[in-house]
């Protein structure tokens, strides 16, 4: 059965693209730290107990996790129509935590309006964004 627009619940998806969207600074301050890095192994000869767990494994991994969750967010946001594109970058990419101006001001739309847009800009990610599962109706 193919997928036709109808059927995808625009609601549940937006608020998934948002999730994933809001978990984006994390993820880019996470991807940010250096990684640990793995040891040559001992070579004295004698035998040893394995670890159980591998913290440098470990904060590689999740280095590396970070790396790509944020670069699948921004290629999804680069696929988007430019002015979905920049609603989302000036939204939750490009962060500004001190701005005196909300954005629909300087966009010169009312505050209903941009979320309207920011909201269908959220759909389209949603649609494209190969980490979030489209629900169905």
């Amino acid at each position: 059965m193919m997928l036709t627009y109808d059927r995808i619940d625009r609601d549940i998806l937006i608020k998934r693209a948002t999730e994933y969207l809001q978990n984006y600074e994390l993820q880019y301050q996470l991807s940010q730290k250096q990684p640990g890095t793995i040891g040559s192994p001992d070579s004295d000869g004698m035998p040893k107990g394995s670890k159980i767990d591998n913290p440098a494994e470990y904060s590689i991994v999740n280095h590396i996790g970070s790396q790509q969750y944020c670069d699948c967010i921004e290629q999804a946001i680069d696929n988007l129509r430019p002015s979905f594109k920049a609603l989302l970058y000036n939204k939750y990419i490009d962060i500004d935590k001190f701005k005196r101006v909300p954005e629909w001001e300087n966009l010169g739309i009312s505050k209903a309006t941009y979320y309207k847009y920011l909201n269908e800009a959220k759909y389209w990610f949603g649609i494209s964004c190969s980490l979030i599962e489209i629900p169905l109706k």
